[in-house]
């Protein structure tokens, strides 16, 4: 039996999220009727995690068990053949039989992207939030290292959230500035749902100059999630990485795997 990984790139605008749903389009669904298709038995499609609708990954992991003898860059292959345009698995690894993609996982990093200019980016409406007024990014910057650390984000919760407690720990929480764009940055073991999205809600009415930087401690200890920013559009989030102990030399011994002669 083999343990295997995929680490996928999805645009998430035409799916209804990750986690399949009945007779709705998801990444999971289709990632799954691909490799079904492929190896032609039943497979549980194990992941790292969920994304929202319309939210996009850079790097979503997901993992099966099979007996299948197709080599890894075989399967990366004929997946990516099965696959519509908008789902690619980039990698495809042999993990050990005990390894899981949602337990296993040291951290994970999301991107949330506004697009800051008197007028809006044909190009960049699909990846950003179009906000025309002048944001005060260094008070967005002030207000965002309050929210690093290990604190109850009660406060940044979705009414709905099933996690069983509301403590997470942010290692990051960044705003960088490339003008028109403005990145939110957030790394942190796990996340509360809609939580980076409510972050992005709270900084950009931070940026406005319709919160003070310093009000975010407050928010915080609150647990109210009427005291902080409204949650924004998904579209403009994206899953930029899972990371797990030991992926650099896994991911060395990938690329030696798929440049070697067929």
């Amino acid at each position: 039996m083999r343990n295997i990984r995929l680490d996928l790139e999805y645009d998430g605008q035409n799916y209804c999220g990750w986690q399949w749903q009945p007779n709705l389009p998801t990444i999971e669904a289709t990632v799954k009727t691909a490799v079904e298709t492929m190896l032609r038995h039943e497979i549980t499609l194990y992941s790292s995690g969920r994304t929202d609708a319309g939210v996009h990954a850079e790097q979503h992991v997901a993992h099966f068990f099979s007996d299948t003898r197709l080599q890894a860059i075989h399967l990366l292959k004929g997946l990516n053949s099965l696959l519509p345009d908008d789902i690619v698995v980039y990698r495809v690894l042999d993990m050990p039989i005990d390894w899981r993609a949602r337990h296993d996982a040291l951290e994970r990093e999301y991107r949330y992207s506004f697009y800051n200019h008197i007028v809006s980016s044909a190009l960049q409406r699909h990846r950003t939030l179009w906000i025309r007024e002048p944001l005060h990014i260094e008070a967005m910057r002030q207000a965002a290292k309050r929210l690093e650390g290990n604190h109850d984000f009660s406060a940044f919760r979705n009414i709905h959230c099933d996690a069983e407690h509301p403590v997470r720990t942010m290692l990051e929480v960044s705003v960088h500035d490339q003008s028109p764009l403005i990145h939110l940055c957030v790394r942190g073991h796990a996340f509360l749902r809609h939580q980076v999205r409510t972050f992005a809600g709270t900084l950009l009415q931070v940026g406005l100059n319709k919160i003070p930087p310093d009000e975010i401690g407050d928010i915080l200890r609150s647990k109210d999630r009427k005291q902080a920013g409204p949650t924004l559009a998904a579209h403009a989030l994206t899953l930029v990485a899972v990371r797990y102990e030991g992926d650099e030399e896994r991911f060395f011994d990938f690329q030696r795997l798929i440049r070697a002669p067929q």
